[in-house]
């Protein structure tokens, strides 16, 4: 059944097969943590756009909050503003009819020092 002839012809191709069996199976080996860090790798990216999108998602929101309600506080600071004008303009009122006027009692009270006990 196996002829000499038979095994020189068929002893080589066994061996070519053999080994390329074996430097398949390293080059497999060799190649399935790289793949597994690929995919891994595609994941993370996926997971930062998605990250990204929800931050500019955020920062939209937010500026249009901004946008929205920025007239009415400049408005509500405007009446503020004037508020406080109107206190500083009556305040030196007074003070200048406190001026004008200490004889009358708006000047701060003198009073007698007492002895200490």
């Amino acid at each position: 059944m196996f002829t000499p002839e038979l095994l020189n012809q068929v002893g080589p191709l066994l061996l070519k097969a053999v080994v390329g069996l074996v430097v398949t199976g390293l080059l497999g080996a060799f190649m399935w943590p790289i793949r597994k860090v690929k995919k891994e790798w595609i994941v993370l990216k996926e997971e930062q756009g998605k990250i990204h999108a929800e931050l500019v998602q955020q920062r939209e929101n937010h500026l249009t909050h901004i946008e929205k309600y920025s007239k009415d506080q400049v408005d509500l600071l405007g009446k503020v503003v004037d508020t406080l004008g109107e206190i500083r303009i009556s305040q030196a009122e007074m003070t200048g009819y406190c001026k004008a006027n200490s004889s009358i009692g708006c000047g701060p009270r003198l009073r007698r020092r007492t002895a200490k006990k």
